[in-house]
Order: C-alpha cells, then sequence, then structure tokens
C-alpha cells in the first residue's frame, strides 16, 4: 500500500554533506508521486513512506494525476533549489516547480 508499491523510476542521486539523497518517482493506484530515501553507502537505501510531494498537490489540478521525472538546480545566488516536474492533471501536462532552501 505505499506510494512505490507498483513501480520506480528515474532515481537522481545528489551529495548532501555526509550522505546521499535520491528523489524518484513512484507509482501506486493513486498515480506518480515524487519520492526520496537516503543512504550513507549508496548500497542501503532508507526510503521515506510518504511523498516528497504527492500528486494532487497543486491547488490548480496541475498534476492531479501524476507527479514524476524530475529535474533539480542548485541557484547560489539565492541559495535556492529548484525541482521541476512533469505534472499531469485534468488540462493535460505541464511543468511543476517546488523551491527549498534545503536540499
Amino acid at each position: 500500500n505505499g506510494y512505490d508499491e507498483r513501480f520506480v523510476a528515474d532515481g537522481k542521486v545528489f551529495r548532501e554533506n555526509d550522505h546521499w539523497v535520491m528523489f524518484y518517482f513512484g507509482v501506486n493506484c493513486d498515480g506518480a508521486h515524487i519520492m526520496v530515501a537516503f543512504s550513507t553507502d549508496l548500497v542501503n537505501w532508507t526510503t521515506d513512506p510518504e511523498p516528497l510531494y504527492k500528486a494532487g498537490g497543486h491547488p490548480g489540478d496541475l498534476d492531479k494525476e501524476h507527479a514524476h521525472k524530475i529535474s533539480l538546480v542548485w541557484n547560489p545566488a539565492d541559495e535556492t533549489w529548484y525541482l521541476s516536474y512533469c505534472a499531469v492533471g485534468t488540462n493535460g501536462r505541464g511543468i511543476g516547480l517546488i523551491t527549498s532552501q534545503k536540499i
């Protein structure tokens, strides 16, 4: 009954201080969601059971069906991470954007 019970894909791995962070999308019966896992050795991973971002989180239904296929960019000028993702909603496909000061 997990958010990635059907399958996972498109893992992106980044170094964060003393550990590794992997963003990927997981699919269950509710759609595709942005997931995250952590590792200190790139072999053993601990997955957060809750999505980093759950499909349907956009107030305009931009990603009502799926939120997947991320790209992550660091902007040193404003010290912000920009995570864009493919959004699939009631009006077709679009690009969603999530920002954060921390990875």
